[in-house]
This record gives C-alpha cells, sequence and structure tokens, in this order.
C-alpha cells in the first residue's frame, strides 16, 4: 500500500514551481536560523545535564537527579504537538511569515529563563519550576517551527532542488549540534568543574541569545513563500487547517509520524545520549565523549547533505531506504565495539558511522514529507506528525535509555530502542509514494 495526496476538487492549481540551479542563500538562512537556534540550545542542555542536576536538582542520589534532569528536558517536549497545532494555524492561515516571527521570539524567552533562572541555593523549589518553564516555551515555539520553516523552505525550493533545500533544515540542526560541541569542549577545556557548576554551563545559552535580534531581522524582510502565496489567491472557504488535517489526511499525518520516529530516536540515542552513556557506562571521560560527538556532528552534516543531492537526482526513497537497513546491520556491533573497547577513538567512529547512516535517511526527509500535503494544510500536518513522534520517542530518551540500563543492568539496552526506531522508519518508507517528481499542491 502507498500513501499519496489525492487531488480532490477542492484543489486548485499552484503556481508555477521556479526552476534554477542557484541556491537561495537567504531562503535557506531565513528558514533554518530558529531551527538552529533550538538545536543549539537542546545540545548545550544534554551535555551540561549532569552539571544542571547539581544546581536545580540536588539529591544525594546522582542518579536520580540525572534522571530528574531528563525528565525536565523531556517536559518540553509535551509542549511541542500544542505549539505545532496553535503557531502551524498561524502558518496555514495567514502566512509562513507570520508564523516565523512569532516562533522565534516565544523561542528567545525560553532560553532566557533558562540561561538566567536562578539556582535551587538560591530560590529552593521556585529554581525547578523556572527551569520547567524555560522547557514549556522552548517546546512549545519549537513546535511551531518545524512544520512553517520547512513548508517555507521546500516551497522556495526549485522543484528539482527541493531535496537540496529541505537537506539545509536538517544540516542547520547538525551544525547547531557541532556549534554546541566546539562551545561545550571550549568551556570543560578553560573552566574548572566547579566554575562550570557555578556559571560556565549558562554561557552556551547566553550566546544562542545572541541570535535572536539577527533572527528577527531577516525574518521580518522575508517574501512570503510562492506556493502559499498563490494558494491564497484561489482560496475558497475552508475548514481548520487541525481539522483538516487530522480528517483528510490522516493517512499523510501517521506516515509523517512514522518517519519522524527513525530520525527522532536515532538522533537522540546515536548523539545527545552518547556523552552521558560514554561517561556513565562506558567510563570515558566527559570530554573525551564531546569530542566524538563533534566529530559525528561533521559526519551527519555530510551525510544530510549528501542525501539531499542523491534524492533530487534518483528519488527520496532509496537513500531512506538504504539508511533504514544499514542502520538495522550496523548498530549493534557498533555498541558492542565501544563496550568491549572504550576508547576515544572507537567512540569516534561508532557516532561517526550511526550518523552518517541517519543523515541519509534526514537528509531527504524534509521535502519528502512536505510532499505528502497541500499547502493549505502543510505546516499545520507536517507539525502533528513530527511533534508527536518527538514528543514520545524523543523528549524521554535519555530517561527511557537511563531506566533501560538500570532495569536490564546490560549497558547495551540502549541499542534495542535505536533499533526499533530504525525498524519503523524503514517500514514507513517502504509503505509510501515517492512525489519527488511531482508538482507541490
Amino acid at each position: 500500500m502507498e500513501v499519496s495526496v489525492g487531488r480532490d476538487s477542492a484543489t486548485t492549481p499552484t503556481a508555477p514551481e521556479r526552476s534554477g540551479k542557484r541556491i537561495d542563500v537567504g531562503v535557506i538562512a531565513v528558514s533554518t536560523i530558529g531551527n538552529a537556534l533550538e538545536w543549539f540550545d537542546f545540545t548545550v542542555f544534554t551535555f551540561f545535564a549532569a552539571n544542571i542536576a547539581r544546581q536545580f536538582f540536588p539529591s544525594d542520589n546522582p542518579t536520580a537527579a540525572l534522571l530528574a534532569t531528563w525528565t525536565t528536558f523531556g517536559v518540553g517536549f509535551l509542549t511541542r504537538p500544542l505549539g505545532g497545532i496553535v503557531l502551524g494555524n498561524v502558518a496555514d492561515r495567514h502566512g509562513r511569515k507570520s508564523a516565523l516571527l512569532l516562533t522565534i521570539s516565544v523561542m528567545a524567552l525560553g532560553v532566557a529563563v533558562i540561561a538566567f533562572a536562578p539556582t535551587y541555593a538560591s530560590i529552593g523549589m521556585a529554581a525547578p519550576v523556572l527551569m520547567l518553564i524555560g522547557r514549556f516555551l522552548q517546546g512549545f515555539s519549537a513546535g511551531g517551527e518545524v512544520g512553517s520553516a520547512t513548508a517555507f523552505l521546500v516551497e522556495h525550493a526549485p522543484v528539482e532542488r527541493r531535496g537540496v533545500y529541505g537537506s539545509f533544515q536538517m544540516i542547520a540542526q547538525a551544525c547547531s549540534m557541532l556549534l554546541g560541541a566546539i562551545v561545550s569542549v571550549g568551556i570543560t577545556q578553560t573552566l574548572t568543574p566547579e566554575q562550570i557548576d557555578a556559571f560556565g554551563w549558562r554561557i552556551p545559552f547566553a550566546i544562542g541569545l545572541l541570535i535572536v535580534p539577527v533572527g528577527l531581522y531577516v525574518r521580518s524582510r522575508l517574501d512570503e513563500s510562492p506556493v502559499f502565496k498563490d494558494a491564497t489567491r484561489h482560496a475558497e472557504p475552508r475548514r481548520s487547517p487541525f481539522i483538516e488535517s487530522v480528517t483528510t489526511h490522516w493517512r499523510q499525518v501517521l506516515a509523517g509520524f512514522g518517519l519522524t520516529v527513525y530520525g527522532t530516536i536515532g538522533t537522540y540515542i546515536f548523539y545527545y545520549y552518547m556523552p552521558s552513556y560514554a561517561t556513565k557506562s562506558l567510563g570515558i571521560p566527559f570530554k573525551s565523549s564531546v569530542i566524538a560527538s563533534l566529530c559525528a556532528a561533521v559526519a551527519y552534516i555530510i551525510g544530510t547533505f549528501a542525501s539531499g543531492r542523491i534524492s533530487d537526482a534518483i528519488g527520496r526513497k532509496k537513500p531512506m531506504v538504504a539508511s533504514g537497513v544499514i542502520s538495522l546491520v550496523i548498530t549493534y556491533p557498533l555498541f558492542l565495539a565501544v563496550s568491549h573497547t572504550p576508547t576515544l577513538p572507537m567512540l569516534i567512529v561508532v557516532q561517526c558511522c550511526l550518523m552518517l547512516s541517519l543523515g541519509l535517511f534526514q537528509g531527504s526527509y524534509c521535502a519528502f514529507v512536505c510532499e505528502l500535503f497541500p499547502s493549505r494544510v502543510r505546516a499545520t500536518s507536517m507539525a502533528i506528525g513530527y511533534n508527536f513522534a518527538v514528543m514520545i520517542f524523543g523528549g524521554f530518551a535519555g530517561a527511557i535509555a537511563t531506566l533501560l540500563i538500570s532495569w536490564t543492568g546490560d549497558k547495551l539496552a540502549v541499542v534495542y530502542y535505536g533499533l526499533f526506531g530504525a525498524a519503523v522508519g524503514l517500514i514507513t518508507i517502504l509503505m509510501l509514494q515517492d512525489r519527488s517528481r511531482m508538482p507541490l499542491q
């Protein structure tokens, strides 16, 4: 069975998609800057999870404090679906530009709360409450960002380059991972553990805030996507984008959900959880684990960009299927190898291989999912599937992994979660129609 977007009577022809070889750097920057800020902050949160645990969740049991921190990290994901629905509705009714300005403003507020929140020692229980508020605001804005920004990006792309354009959304995430790793390495190399606990962990969040004025400026000057403008000109009275998404396009929404499961679990287990896993379960020094993550981010960038280019040449399904198969084959042997040889070189090889394979899937993902939906519900529909998958399988990935290892006493138990994600992604993509050669609706 293949899922495709039906052309019902309510569908009107869209403006001809432009063609050209030149990449519009401005469109890419406008579309990805908010995503970059979101993932930079998420990255440094994971790297300094242990420090945040000591400052906001004091406990005689270090594992309990770390688990509380990972749970706080996950709580922010609970508001992602709500943000996707609310802000996706803004994007589909009033334009991508309005939604993008709103998302980055709310995101900035959440980052500021986290960056400047007093610790438990200063204000007691109000400290973890403030951390929760910051994560809720981040989650709400991030939920609206993904659908709005990705729709804007792909709708601006020439028809023969939608894969490359869409890949930059994931490349922005990877660059943020890389920058977060670089900043984390710099802090761990220059500050003492006591200084990091006292103020060092706040530095990356403060750096992230510096991007907000730039983001607001460039987004205020952007032009609306040509596909959305044409759809608006031909618009007829319609239902709420959310209602239409879950009643008319629910199969495509489920398809987006399934594809996101693999990308989400892969990203959070193979990248974000690895520094904590390497330190706690393998005994690899934290500084070494951050260096390995830096290398893995480079591998992810390479795989993602290559996938976008390949998908424009041969279709989206082939690189995505290849990624799922590769991950199912190599994940367990790689984790087994690093558990037997817990050294920095081995950790670098393992993470780079896993993230290169994941990038092969993610580079084609954005264009593929956008091509499933018509423009009148694209931002909302994509956000629903994406954010519910991220909430369920990504937001609590660190906590799930920690509990799996604790319950089983097997440091390889986390592998099965990664294999599950790859299997879901592979099964989903095999059931879908490749629309890479078709015009956007």
